[in-house]
């Protein structure tokens, strides 16, 4: 990020959000919002010094609410650039941090603004949510404090986290010495989401690798449905993790029930390869959730008029043949806006996608001849032929409907439902159709010698 922030080609616009875009490819234009920080960013030199006097704490979402910030903060430890910004909704005025704020950077009476940018092209790289699962407080995550996610474990487990990276249990600061991880929580689940989530048992091995490393000592099981090792040399690491004496039982617990004295978790599963049923005590229960699209997906997949797959992330025009190209020439999708995926598989993405990017701004662009054509006498702006495009080709402006040669393939939709025949497909008119079936049906001359 601080690389990417030093390149002078790169503007970095955070804290923005995209409110619509129009226009066609290679002409796409973009208009932005920029939310009130209430921090001038141009002086703002990330000091934290207005962080100190600022009375109010709140639960950081961040760290998943497992740990504190205040009303002004900064986003997170690697946040780029480094400028703090207020929460309006927990903040009281009280008026500290202007008063220790020595660049004199705190303007509470900041407004939103917004900003029109002109490009080429775009890259949707939103990213994806984890599965909510305080929304159906499954196995207990939000009623019993040491129900934890993968996602909170990496937190407690991070440096820069709530507990400093030390493992220490919610309800009492005390170490774990028993630890159980439940996969397919909120995925491959036809109540929640359908899809596997890919990554998790590979975060779940990894996760337990890193406690067991720390802490040697600590009893560590994975309850499964079937452990997935798709990518390379993950087989291997499995095996590997196995070997250090991570157990592992097919099974998915059934029933999880809190000791209120000492917070421990009793809980029960069958295990579906032996059929024995396992009663046991745990000190933590991690709960590895699965992935699903993120709410920015689901936004920009409206502003851009993007398909979406069954799963809910962004669909690409041909899942193999084209991963990364959407019906519109000129957007791109990439990483999790796409679908779940690790860390290898987005860089990949991404490197292929600023190509495809950079390639279509900069390079030639192969157009199809047989596009429709738009008779503006004829036409009466119903719309029709913009809602049935697949490829979003056709718009209604200054109430004619508008043809983007880029983005049109000739499929020839718009042409069959208009109901005034305002659009005809070029080199495929009627009356060229017409006097092709003439000159067919004409009788053959014959030549007398």
């Amino acid at each position: 990020m601080v690389k990417v922030a030093r390149n002078p080609n790169i503007e970095i616009l955070t804290y923005t959000e995209v409110q619509s875009v129009s226009g066609r490819p290679g002409e796409f234009k973009v208009e932005l919002l920029q939310k009130a920080r209430y921090v001038n960013t141009e002086t703002c030199t990330g000091c934290e010094a207005c962080l100190e006097k600022c009375p109010i704490t709140v639960p950081n979402e961040f760290n998943n609410g497992l740990g504190t910030r205040n009303a002004i903060y900064i986003l997170f430890a690697q946040a780029v650039p480094k400028i703090a910004v207020i929460n309006k909704d927990d903040c009281i005025d009280c008026g500290a941090c202007q008063k220790a704020c020595l660049s004199e950077s705190i303007d509470l009476e900041q407004q939103p603004s917004t900003k029109k940018i002109d490009v080429g092209a775009i890259i949707v790289a939103t990213g994806f949510a984890p599965y909510d699962a305080l929304e159906n407080n499954d196995y207990g995550y939000g009623i019993y404090e040491n129900v934890v996610t993968q996602s909170d474990l990496e937190r407690l487990l991070n440096p820069t986290g709530p507990t400093g990276g030390h493992l220490l249990r919610i309800s009492d600061n005390k170490r774990p010495k028993k630890i159980g991880m439940l996969q397919c929580v909120g995925s491959r689940d036809l109540k929640t989401n359908p899809h596997c989530s890919q990554v998790c048992c590979m975060v779940a091995m990894k996760n337990a690798q890193l406690i067991h490393q720390e802490y040697p000592d600590t009893d560590i099981t994975i309850y499964y449905i079937d452990i997935r090792t798709p990518d390379k040399a993950c087989e291997e690491y499995y095996a590997r993790v196995r070997d250090a004496g991570i157990k592992f039982v097919r099974g998915k617990i059934a029933e999880v029930r809190e000791n209120k004295e000492t917070k421990n978790l009793k809980i029960r599963v069958e295990n579906t390869l032996t059929r024995e049923l396992i009663r046991d005590d745990v000190d933590m229960l991690v709960l590895s959730a699965g992935i699903a699209p993120g709410e920015g997906t689901l936004k920009i997949a409206e502003v851009l008029r993007l398909d979406r797959g069954p799963s809910g992330f962004l669909k690409p025009i041909h899942e193999c043949l084209n991963p990364q190209d959407t019906k519109t020439p000129g957007i791109y999708i990439a990483g999790g806006a796409h679908g779940p995926k690790n860390i290898p598989y987005s860089v990949a993405g991404a490197n292929g996608v600023a190509a495809l990017a950079a390639a279509f701004v900069q390079g030639k662009i192969m157009l199809e001849l047989m596009v429709p054509i738009v008779n503006e006498s004829l036409c009466i702006s119903c719309g029709t032929c913009e809602r049935i495009c697949p490829f979003n080709a056709v718009e209604v402006i200054d109430e004619v409907a508008q043809v983007s040669e880029i983005a049109c393939k000739g499929c020839g939709l718009c042409v069959s439902v208009c109901p005034t025949k305002a659009l005809s497909v070029r080199y495929h008119r009627d009356e060229q159709l017409l006097r092709e079936i003439s000159g067919t049906l004409k009788p053959t001359l014959k030549v007398k010698t």
